[in-house]
């Protein structure tokens, strides 16, 4: 990610970004399959803005399933988000 712009947004100016970078992918095996929906309606129920980005380009990730999950994830403001 190398717009500047979009990086502003997402409050991380000037970060070097890599594409699936091999210490990070190791260091997060363990939590492949850990539901961490409990964790995301916590953090919009005290309204701390939340992003979970699937590429829908990637082979590797399943952006179906995090659609899924993302889009039926009950929270305070989950009424007025999925209109």
């Amino acid at each position: 990610m190398t717009n500047s712009h979009v990086q502003k947004v997402l409050g991380v100016p000037g970060r070097k970004w890599e594409t699936c970078a091999g210490n990070v992918h190791e260091a997060l095996l363990g939590y492949w399959m850990t539901n961490v929906s409990s964790k995301v309606t916590d953090l919009l129920n005290v309204g701390i803005n939340t992003l979970v980005y699937s590429g829908d380009k990637d082979f590797i990730c399943n952006w179906r399933g995090g659609e899924k999950w993302t889009n039926e994830l009950k929270w305070r403001g989950s009424a007025e988000y999925s209109k």
